[in-house]
């Protein structure tokens, strides 16, 4: 079975469709952001655009390889 723990899309949380999140895969159909941005809904989208939220961009949580 493959962790998705490690891997990630990017992605908008909410409401918020102008800023790009780099969000971690955490289940089927579920992300969360690698920077901690939150919404009650929950609700998360992906896309496929550049990651332009600079806590992010900045996490050491992920290193591009």
């Amino acid at each position: 079975m493959k962790n998705n723990s490690q891997e990630t899309v990017a992605g908008t949380v909410g409401d918020d469709v102008r800023t790009v999140h780099r969000l971690r895969v955490i289940g089927e159909d579920k992300h969360q952001a690698v920077c901690g941005a939150t919404d009650p809904s929950g609700v998360t989208d992906e896309w496929l655009r550049a990651v332009n939220c600079p806590a992010c961009l900045t996490a050491d949580s992920h290193r591009e390889a």
